[in-house]
């Protein structure tokens, strides 16, 4: 039994990698943007496992899970007058996302501030977006400023930065997963919110 074990091992390397392989060379090349002003185009992959419905989905999953976590310590939009500056920047930005996507206008945007120390601010799959107070206060940012940030951060949904890096997630969770169902350890898998909190966070 330990002897077949042992065989099966190497065995079970050699398919996932096959698979994975397989999996990798079915990433189909897509479009996500228009090149805009600038004309700028850049090449991207997507694996058939991680669809834009369904990372969309996932992310907002992950967003609420976020908010009701802060919301919860009392740090969820707790500077009125922020939170204003902050939506009043994303109203301008949000209508200029047409230039890339003519479907992002329309998205379920959601804009919320965190108040934290940390100096970070993102954007998820379908335009949810964060902004913390510590990356406003430690760095004294003007409207400009923080717009050209909020703006770089809606870029990387726009473009489906996150969907991008699932998709190669996807690749070694599959390789995982197969390892695992053959040699009985573990199992691999990724709910999506996580998938979509941790490429987009």
């Amino acid at each position: 039994m330990a002897v077949a074990r042992l065989l099966c091992a190497p065995l079970a390397r050699r398919i996932s990698a096959a698979m994975l392989a397989a999996l990798l060379a079915s990433c189909a090349p897509v479009k996500t943007t228009a090149p805009g002003v600038v004309g700028v185009e850049r090449r991207q992959a997507m694996s058939p496992l991680v669809s834009e419905q369904d990372l969309e989905k996932g992310a907002a999953q992950a967003y609420q899970q976020v908010m009701g976590e802060a919301r919860a310590k009392g740090e969820l939009n707790k500077d009125p007058k922020t939170v204003q500056r902050v939506r009043k920047i994303a109203q301008r930005l949000i209508p200029q996302t047409a230039v890339f996507r003519q479907d992002a206008p329309g998205w379920a945007w959601e804009v919320n501030v965190i108040d934290s120390e940390e100096v970070n601010a993102w954007a998820m799959p379908g335009g949810k977006i964060a902004v913390y107070t510590g990356i406003i206060d430690k760095l004294k940012l003007t409207d400009d400023e923080l717009a050209a940030i909020m703006g770089h951060e809606i870029a990387h949904a726009l473009r489906e930065h996150g969907r991008e890096r699932a998709s190669r997630a996807a690749g070694q969770g599959l390789l995982v997963s197969v390892v695992g169902a053959a040699t009985g350890i573990g199992d691999g898998g990724q709910q999506l919110a996580n998938m979509a909190l941790q490429v987009a966070v």
